[in-house]
């Protein structure tokens, strides 16, 4: 596997002519912008409550994903002993539980969304982490697809303080500008090449030679931070055994559509806050 970073155009501009948003200007030069504060702390408190009521059912309706061994992945009904193994995450919460909407949807998110895709954004995938998930540098767009290709971005929701060396959250601003680009001419990663797993490595060297330096996040309970598609960022390494509780959302715009929903034929559902919501689980 070769990769190879070209400068490229914005993915996004301010879709409303005149937005509301400060965080538009930031966003579209660096590929990310934080947003103290946006959303509640008691509806993170409810939502928590309601998750962790979720991982007791008899017949739970969450799935989590991890890794049992170095070369074994599990998709396993979701279960609170799972929670601090590798990688691990909860699948797609805005679709099961409607607690999280307030979340996800909250006023300052919306505004924000409406902002950067000028209609009405769908929630098309989200992950539940309770600790860091130390995972390599990644790019969106090598694993996410939606058509028009690109056309999403992500949230990460604080759900608590977080504190150093729980696997904080680390980026790399100004990368959404530098397309990663593999040996095939795609952009889609390929698991079966035979230097896959050295994706990440490469990734931040070829960063690291454009310039570009690593930051890493650590907010308080309810900041929120957004990213472009395009953005380079990961887990950094967790090397105690506090949580870092946070919630991944990635939106398409009302009128993109991700292969899933195509192939599936199954559509979006509104939400009481506005937003729409679709799940592949």
């Amino acid at each position: 596997m070769k990769l190879q970073i070209k400068q490229h155009s914005d993915d996004y501009q301010a879709a409303r002519s005149n937005p509301q948003s400060q965080l538009i200007d930031p966003f579209i030069k660096q590929g990310f912008c934080i947003q103290p504060k946006a959303v509640a702390e008691e509806k993170i408190d409810f939502f928590l409550d309601q998750l962790h009521a979720e991982l007791i059912r008899d017949k739970p309706r969450l799935f989590s994903t991890f890794w049992s061994g170095p070369d074994k992945k599990e998709f396993l009904p979701a279960k609170a002993e799972y929670l601090s193994l590798p990688e691990a995450k909860i699948l797609d919460v805005h679709y099961h539980l409607p607690s999280s909407h307030s979340l996800i949807f909250s006023p300052a998110i919306m505004e924000f969304l409406w902002d950067i895709f000028g209609e009405a954004p769908v929630a098309f995938q989200s992950l539940y982490f309770e600790y860091g998930s130390a995972q390599g540098a990644h790019n969106d767009t090598a694993f996410v697809y939606v058509d028009p290709p690109s056309c999403f971005a992500a949230s990460w929701i604080a759900l608590e303080d977080i504190k150093p060396n729980t696997g904080e959250l680390f980026y790399y601003p100004g990368s959404h500008k530098h397309e990663q680009v593999f040996a095939n001419g795609g952009k889609k990663f390929d698991p079966f090449d035979e230097h896959a797993s050295h994706y990440s490595q490469i990734l931040e060297a070829l960063l690291e030679e454009a310039g570009m330096a690593k930051k890493t996040f650590l907010p308080h309970k309810a900041d929120t931070l957004f990213w472009a598609s395009d953005l380079v960022h990961g887990g950094s390494p967790h090397t105690n055994n506090l949580s870092r509780r946070s919630l991944v959302t990635h939106y398409h715009p009302r009128s993109a559509v991700t292969p899933y929903a195509r192939e599936k034929k199954i559509r979006p559902q509104p939400t009481e806050t506005g937003g729409w919501v679709i799940s592949a689980t």
